[in-house]
């Protein structure tokens, strides 16, 4: 597996390609987490005694690799000790530009190159920064008394960012601050993530639908009578739309002077923004995808993205298609992986100002942290609590094992811990084992009986008949039977499922009604959650079949029944 390195600064070099000295000593996975528009920041566990310790100091600096294969700088800015290691956090050094700020600066109608251009030319000190953009729409932008950054994404003072201002967004590339039409590419990309994926988390909302829009524009041009009123536009409404399905939003905008103006701005709403559509984010787990083997070509597909790409869904609740993009992700940058990415369709999400998403993060650094610190302090307790032991490394010239002893001779020790390259093995029966309980070196680990409180894993998996492939695994809440890589059946809450691969059969169980239209006198249906045992398919293709003996019994296909046997008896009042 390829290990990248993160490097350590003093001071960002002038030529960022230098390498600086690199970090090995990580207690931890580290992370970089990037939000469009918002937080892009790293944060790790380092060993307090590790190589280079002395570099994690606030001021310095950090160099890692991100998701698009280009090494990013980012400066520490908070430093927590642990017991045995410090937490390290540190943001994108494009947030240093925040540092400056800008007394006034204003642009009547330009471009996007050109209000990067003032925001620059209005900064109180010089800095390394370079201020672009591909935006080719003209706006009219303010931004007074505040920190360019803030002005972009941020608070703006209580104004409009330039990001809501142009319908742009923020990409930093180290002292590349530039603002562009969107981050990210079409490439067509298309996925069905299906019904029963418990690495993805779909949430759908609906209630923001806009499909009729009433525009309210500017005065118009040279006609700034106090009596005037501004332009007015409605309705504009997509395809489809009557009094049955209409949801009726405002929308304003001062830059359009005339109803042509206004109408097609409203019309990038939909074309665009796509306001008509219900608001669909995807939270996925690449970690637990990536151990699920019916799905791995899936996570292969997934991993192939870059953040801001879009990415063509079929959302499961309602079964449409939405267009989404990567708006956020998780980075191993040691790993080179995600840990996680976040698709949606609602960029609104990443318009909130970066003080609120600094708290947020700040509090889940905070979860982090004494997560790690009750860690270590379990294993601490059990390392010195021991009752006393014998420590020997051989061959006395060039030791390759380590023994922990009950006695301080090799010779007459029952209770042995022997660590070598091959693993680490314990024995009560003296240095030669037989070795109860082992952790190789292949990543296996060997024991008769293991008692824990809580076993915090994606996929416990165990062969229980290894001449036919049967596996056992507990997924996620769900405990699956797999034969020759093919899941055949799984107990979650709804009963036990039935597959065939990754096509769903069918379900025993208590919940859901195959039968709405059969209700008592009340008008109450007789078959409801809990009072109940069913048998259902899918679909009429899924056959369900009744058989105490060959060639005969009860077979149910849809609408169409099949009683197969010599005699049928019916008994009744």
């Amino acid at each position: 597996m390829t290990q990248n390195f993160i490097y350590a600064y003093t001071a960002i070099p002038e030529n960022l390609n230098d390498n600086g000295m690199a970090l090995p000593d990580w207690q931890d996975l580290p992370e970089i987490n990037r939000v469009l528009n918002g937080v892009y920041r790293f944060y790790g566990n380092y060993a307090r005694d590790g190589q280079y310790r002395s570099y994690l100091k606030k001021g310095n600096f950090l160099k890692a690799q991100v998701e698009d294969g280009s090494y990013q700088y980012f400066e520490i800015y908070n430093i927590k000790k642990n017991l045995q290691s410090v937490s390290v956090t540190t943001r994108h050094i494009g947030f240093m530009a925040n540092k400056n700020f800008i007394i006034d600066s204003f642009t009547a109608n330009g471009n996007g190159t050109q209000i990067m251009n003032n925001l620059k030319a209005a900064l109180t000190f010089k800095q390394r920064f370079n201020y672009l953009s591909n935006v080719g729409t003209t706006h009219q932008f303010t931004a007074k008394q505040v920190g360019p950054i803030d002005a972009i994404i941020g608070s703006n003072n209580g104004n409009q960012n330039l990001t809501g201002v142009t319908g742009g967004e923020l990409e930093m590339d180290n002292f590349n601050l530039k603002l562009v039409k969107q981050i990210g590419a079409d490439n067509g990309f298309r996925i069905d993530f299906g019904i029963n994926l418990e690495a993805i988390d779909e949430d759908y909302d609906d209630e923001s639908i806009i499909n009729s829009l009433f525009l309210i524009g500017g005065v118009p041009d040279n006609d700034y009578d106090q009596d005037k009123e501004p332009i007015t536009y409605g309705f504009l409404e997509i395809a489809g739309v009557n009094d049955s399905n209409r949801r009726i939003g405002k929308r304003e905008n001062s830059e359009c002077k005339t109803v042509d103006e206004l109408k097609k701005w409203g019309q990038s709403l939909f074309d665009k923004d796509r306001i008509h559509e219900p608001k669909v984010t995807h939270t996925i787990s690449m970690v637990a995808l990536e151990h699920t083997l019916e799905y791995e070509d899936m996570y292969e597909e997934l991993s192939s993205l870059h953040f801001g790409d879009v990415v063509h869904v079929r959302a499961k609740e309602v079964d449409i298609e939405v267009t989404e993009r990567m708006v956020e992700y998780t980075w191993f940058p040691t790993l080179g992986k995600f840990k996680n990415i976040v698709l949606g369709n609602d960029l609104s999400l990443c318009t909130s100002t970066v003080n609120n998403q600094t708290q947020e993060l700040k509090q889940k650094i905070d979860n982090r942290t004494e997560t790690l610190v009750q860690n270590v302090l379990n294993a601490t307790a059990w390392i010195t609590g021991n009752s006393g032991g014998h420590v020997v490394f051989r061959p006395e010239k060039a030791p390759s094992e380590i023994l922990i002893m009950d006695k301080n001779k090799v010779a007459t020790a029952k209770r042995v811990w022997r660590w070598n390259l091959n693993g680490l093995g314990y024995s009560s029966n003296g240095v030669n084992g037989p070795f109860e309980l082992a952790m190789t070196s292949k990543g296996e680990i060997v024991a008769d009986f293991i008692k824990v409180g809580i076993i915090n894993a994606n996929v416990l998996q165990t062969s229980f008949n290894k001449a036919t492939d049967d596996v056992l695994k507990l997924v996620a809440g769900a405990l699956q039977i797999w034969n020759n890589k093919k899941k055949i059946m799984e107990l979650t809450k709804k009963g036990m499922e039935f597959w065939n691969g990754s096509s769903h059969i069918g379900t025993i169980g208590t919940k859901g009604n195959p039968f709405p239209g059969v209700v008592d006198k009340n008008g109450n249906p007789v078959v409801s959650d809990g009072n109940s045992l069913l048998l259902v398919a899918d679909n009429p293709q899924k056959i369900i079949g009744l058989s105490n003996q060959s060639g005969t019994g009860h077979l149910i296909t849809g609408p169409t029944q099949f009683f197969v046997g010599n005699n049928f008896n019916f008994f009744g009042p």
